[in-house]
């Protein structure tokens, strides 16, 4: 917490110079704590999306308690900025088939958008077989990517691949691939009419988090590439058209089925 500012800061201004507003998924602590921060990010023309209360993931809460943890990140972000959150990205992408009734306890608390569906599976999360593109969820089941009516939309992390799939999304994957792979990559999404819905945390863009507190592979995790995702992202925004996760959203509703590529992919 003690970065929160300056790393905020840090992609403001990256985004200034390339004038393309973006989704902050906020923590409500952190509102609550830094409510001018907050302010300027809404005021630059930035989505406020919610990342729950704590950044507890859903594999430690119940429907009732995840209820609340949105109720609490929504009243700190309009606290903040006067704005309430459309959309929801979970703590460690946690939206999973274990946690699926957090579709419903999103839908019930006024949400319209969810991205927490990481379509592959990893050693910590993810959806093995989920769509790849943004859909309308179903609530029969929220991960086929049906003619759903439950009146949320699900926009998926990227990854790239059909048979076998590999993570780009951004984050640790952006900090590990070689910058013009990953470019690469989000070219190939385009070329497929599949927009690129990528992340990244704000703290990745600040090399003064540096700790050798964790062990090896947690510093590996936490801190490899930390000195060059600047450079991605300003890569990323001078070669592709993004824009905040509900622009994708709208734009996504209005398309068919997609058979043209979409060069507006989201951040």
């Amino acid at each position: 917490a003690a970065h929160v500012v300056e790393s905020v800061e840090t992609v403001l201004d990256i985004l200034r110079r390339h004038d393309v507003t973006a989704t902050f998924f906020v923590v409500g602590e952190l509102a609550a704590e830094y409510p001018g921060l907050i302010r300027r990010i809404e005021h630059r023309g930035h989505e406020l999306g919610s990342h729950g209360h704590t950044h507890t993931p859903l594999f430690e809460l119940s429907p009732a308690q995840f209820e609340r943890e949105l109720q609490q990140a929504r009243a700190a972000i309009v606290d903040a900025a006067g704005v309430e959150p459309a959309g929801f990205r979970a703590p460690n992408f946690s939206v999973t088939r274990e946690t699926s009734w957090a579709f419903d306890v999103l839908r019930e608390s006024d949400h319209t958008y969810d991205s927490s569906v990481f379509p592959l599976r990893t050693p910590l999360y993810g959806v093995p077989g989920a769509p790849r593109r943004p859909y309308r969820v179903s609530a029969e089941d929220p991960f086929t990517g049906g003619a759903g009516d439950s009146g949320l939309d699900e926009l998926p992390v990227s990854v790239v691949g059909s048979r076998v799939r590999l993570p780009l999304a951004g984050g640790f994957y952006g900090r590990l691939l070689p910058q013009r792979l990953f470019c690469r990559g989000v070219r190939r999404l385009n070329e497929r009419g599949l927009p690129a819905n990528l992340y990244f945390h704000p703290w990745e863009f600040n090399p003064s988090v540096y700790t050798d507190e964790p062990s090896r592979t947690a510093r590996f995790v936490s801190f490899h590439g930390i000195d060059c995702l600047g450079d991605l992202l300003d890569s990323l925004l001078s070669q592709f058209d993004f824009g905040p996760v509900e622009r994708l959203r709208s734009t996504s509703r209005e398309s068919t089925t997609g058979d043209h590529p979409d060069e507006r992919s989201a951040l």
